[in-house]
């Protein structure tokens, strides 16, 4: 769902001739498109980095004693400011525009697959101890997720600490019951240490 940001800015007139008024609008990252509205449809004024007469803006697009400016750009937040009417003042207007939810959501994901691929790594390479490390660091932002101590089970089965491993195999398996990998590896170490078989 997008969240919209609303500031009002109230802008104090100053005895600065019209015509040398600027508007300046930025944003954070750049190349967000800039829209102005006032009692009507929004219309397009251009891309940030932008920079215009604010007399000549307003004699254009104002029709009330206040506007509207939004900045849009795919995949951010919109960020909008509501505008008291003025030509006498430069307005000058740096916006942080906030990544979407679900876009942030994406990019955090393909973190954590970039370093579960990197542990793989590590442990194709027998390099078990840094892996287990981590791993650790990785459970500790992701406890919900079966696979990080799935992979945890599987550097401890490799490095020959079986009854580790079943501690993860069993971990793994009780955060997801549909982890048919975990489950297998679970019930094979149960049966191979004679120990009972459990969900923990």
């Amino acid at each position: 769902m997008l969240r919209f940001y609303v500031a009002v800015l109230i802008l104090i007139s100053v005895s600065v001739p019209a015509w040398s008024a600027k508007l300046i609008i930025k944003s954070q990252p750049d190349a967000a498109e800039i829209y102005i509205s006032s009692n009507g449809k929004p219309v397009r004024l251009g891309v940030t980095p932008y920079e215009a007469d604010l007399g000549e803006v307003i004699k254009t697009y104002v029709k009330s004693s206040s506007f509207l400016l939004e900045l849009k750009k795919p995949g951010h937040n919109p960020y909008r400011l509501l505008i008291a009417k003025t030509e006498d003042v430069d307005l000058e207007l740096t916006a942080n525009l906030e990544l979407d939810k679900a876009v942030s959501n994406i990019k955090e994901h393909d973190a954590l697959m970039n370093q579960l691929f990197e542990i793989q790594k590590l442990v194709r390479g027998r390099n078990f101890r840094d892996a287990i490390l981590k791993l650790d660091d990785l459970e500790k932002k992701h406890p919900a997720l079966s696979i990080i101590p799935e992979m945890k089970a599987t550097a401890y089965y490799m490095n020959k600490e079986v009854e580790s491993a079943l501690s993860y195999y069993r971990r793994a398996f009780s955060l997801n019951p549909d982890n048919h990998d975990a489950y297998r590896m679970k019930i094979y170490l149960e049966k191979k240490l004679g120990v009972d078989s459990e969900v923990q």
